[in-house]
């Protein structure tokens, strides 16, 4: 066995209990930017397989599955749009300056305005805070919902923040751009050896690599979603700065102990840096970025999580498939394949995120956990959409869309208040638990950063398209069921969706093409519905079901199109996993929630420096069924009152249980799981 891999699991598992944190990254490029840069980077690229320069020299693997740029997925009237627009407005309400103090500050310019309070600027668990740490997720977000939004004033904002940067890192001379107080002299330290690393510390600073992974990946937000040039030449210097004077000065041991402290995706940086330029050093700093403590027991399919810091694993596992994209190292693949696989068949909830007290732990543990207060963390979830994502384009089908519905529906969906649109930390599954949410000014914890990001990507995975040569037809995938609107402009498609789940369960499509062509359309199929049936142009079909779990429908269309499917929804239940004591109760792709009350609420849901809900109420004012799980469902009644499904138990104990879904459930108590008694 590698001795080095045993020295950082000796090293961690000895770290492992201790509080630190992670946040989310930015959305991939578009396919159309990514394509020119392939061509620009791997001339003579193959499309639909591999380019080998030479046996010294990188590989390109061609994706298979590409999403559509953000600006042409257009969200309707649902839930889904109701969330972008609030978190476009907390992206307006946010002070630019404010949130450039601590970079003006270490570049030895003077401050425009006071920094915001919370982890900005205040000490977290002794660590200190994560100065200037927002900024490189408001670079991402900002540049993606414009993309999704089209609002000018989001890019105007977006270019004032990249003159600021560029005057900081103009200032410095030597490509530092970041906002941890005496940045320079710490990572100095790093570079002579004496390498002083915990959870959450690196020489007693939060986090600091993860902080230049943020950096980057901000920039290359800004430069690959709104083509603003001068990102990219900001994006070389601070990677440059890193690997030269950092990087190149330590051997592939002292890497990996720097790697036991939270560092985000860095190695994924680090391949986004190649794949825009084309300069191999930026490859080799990425392979140095690879944590071996993950990558090589994932590579063998050995579940090692239990007890790890869950949210700092999952985006070191999209940097290895990235990874692997552009070298075709088989071993990255496999690592995040065999990651994906185990942490939601093993360590998942119902509402699709994972851990408690932002830790993994073993299946046999659930029950246990089940009770704590704490739950799983929103940025968990959202990082495992985006290794869902990069996984999909590589091998799209049904169970990752699956996936991908139930955390974004039930888990992304409903950790935002629906009055100011904040983000909470965690969710908790505790039975009459309840949520608090990030404060606008006094948080600015790693949730409330990811938090910052989902609402503008909301329109990312609803479509997919297949990556196709001159000689290959059009293909489009729906993988999800929102209302919107696709407009496909190289294709010539536009393509609207309206729906009104689970209120309804009829959903419409209109295709409408500028000329009669041929294309291939692929519906995914839910797990949650059987019995599904097609009109399309007016006349039933039943379309065939492909291996992926798609309804195909090839075929020459006209102009103008019209699709109406029908999505039987019925309740069901899911065991908790590990046992059969506690279930839940879900109808259509929605898990349900019962309101439970408001006994012993705190006098705001809106907190500052503190994260977690802490008012618990005791377990037995939680009704228990004692019936089978078969024979729940039968008990479970659906009421439609004006336009809002509701539903009630009518089993003794419920009488006064109202069930929602569990996103529509705020300011109040819930129960997602239910004991039941054998």
């Amino acid at each position: 066995m590698d001795g080095l891999w045993w020295k950082v699991i000796l090293l961690r598992l000895n770290l492992r209990d201790q509080n630190y944190k992670e946040g989310f990254e930015m959305d991939r490029v578009d396919h159309n930017r990514m394509v020119k840069r392939l061509f620009m980077v791997l001339s003579g690229w193959i499309l639909g397989g591999t380019l080998v320069f030479s046996q010294n020299h990188p590989v390109a693997i061609v994706q298979k599955e590409a999403y559509f740029p953000m600006k042409e997925v257009c969200l309707l009237d649902s839930p889904f749009q109701t969330l972008q627009q609030k978190g476009k407005e907390y992206l307006l309400w946010l002070n630019p300056d404010s949130l450039l103090h601590f970079y003006r500050i270490e570049a030895g310019l003077s401050s425009k305005a006071e920094p915001y309070a919370g982890w900005e600027s205040q000490d977290v668990w002794g660590a200190g805070p994560l100065r200037g740490g927002f900024l490189g997720f408001y670079l991402s977000s900002v540049s993606m919902m414009y993309q999704s939004t089209g609002d000018k004033e989001l890019l105007r904002r977006l270019k004032y923040v990249l003159k600021e940067l560029k005057l900081c890192q103009e200032a410095g001379k030597d490509g530092f751009l970041l906002g941890v107080k005496d940045g320079r002299k710490l990572f100095r330290e790093v570079a002579s050896g004496k390498i002083k690393t915990n959870n959450p510390t690196v020489h007693g600073a939060w986090a600091p690599v993860y902080l230049i992974n943020k950096m980057l990946l901000g920039l290359a937000a800004a430069y690959t979603q709104c083509d603003l040039k001068e990102a990219l030449p900001m994006l070389i210097r601070l990677a440059d700065w890193f690997g030269y004077q950092v990087l190149d000065k330590l051997t592939d041991e002292q890497i990996q102990q720097l790697l036991v402290c939270e560092h985000g995706s860095i190695n994924e940086s680090y391949v986004e840096a190649y794949e825009l330029t084309g300069q191999e050093r930026f490859l080799g700093w990425a392979l140095r970025l690879n944590d071996r403590a993950m990558w090589v027991p994932l590579s063998e399919g050995k579940d090692i999580l239990f007890g790890w810091h869950a949210n700092t694993q999952i985006p070191k596992f999209t940097g290895f498939h990235k990874y692997y994209m552009f070298t075709g190292d088989q071993r990255f693949l496999t690592a995040a394949i065999n990651f994906w696989d185990i942490v939601t068949q093993n360590h998942t909830w119902v509402i699709g995120g994972n851990s408690t007290g932002e830790h993994f732990f073993s299946k046999k543990e659930f029950i246990e956990r089940m009770l704590h207060i704490s739950g799983p963390e929103t940025c968990n979830s959202v990082n495992m959409l985006r290794l869902t994502e990069s996984l999909f384009s590589q091998q799209p089908d049904a169970t990752k869309a699956a996936y991908y519905e139930r955390t974004l529906f039930n888990h992304i969906l409903s950790a935002y208040d629906p009055v100011k649109g904040m983000c909470c930390y965690f969710t908790s599954m505790r039975p009459g638990h309840y949520r608090i949410y990030a404060s606008r000014d006094s948080s600015f914890w790693c949730c409330g950063h990811t938090g910052l990001e989902s609402p503008a990507k909301l329109g990312k995975f609803i479509y997919s398209h297949k990556v196709t040569n001159v000689h290959e037809e059009e293909e489009i995938r729906v993988n999800l069921f929102i209302p919107s609107a696709l407009s496909w402009h190289e294709g010539g498609v536009e393509l609207i969706q309206r729906n009104r789940i689970p209120e309804s369960e009829q959903v419409d499509f209109a295709l409408n093409l500028k000329k009669k062509q041929k294309l291939v359309l692929r519906i995914r199929k839910p797990d949650w519905t059987d019995k599904a049936t097609f009109m399309i142009n007016g006349k039933e079909e039943q379309p065939l079901l492909g291996s992926d779990g798609y309804w195909i429908i090839d075929r020459v269309w006209e102009r103008k199109n019209v699709i109406t499917l029908r999505l039987p929804m019925h309740i069901y239940t899911e065991n908790l996993i590990g046992t059969d004591r506690y279930i839940a109760l879900l109808y259509g792709p929605y898990v349900l929630a019962g309101r439970m009350g408001t006994e012993n609420l705190p006098a705001t849901f809106w907190g500052k420096m503190n994260n977690t809900a802490m008012n618990e109420i005791e377990m037995t004012k939680i009704p228990a069924f004692r019936e089978s799980a078969k024979q729940i469902p039968a008990h479970v009644k659906a009421v439609l009152e004006g336009n809002t499904l509701k539903f009630s138990i009518n089993l003794k104990g419920y009488e006064n249980i109202v069930l929602e879904p569990f996103y529509k459930v705020h300011f109040e108590r819930y129960a997602v799981y239910w004991p039941v008694v054998h």
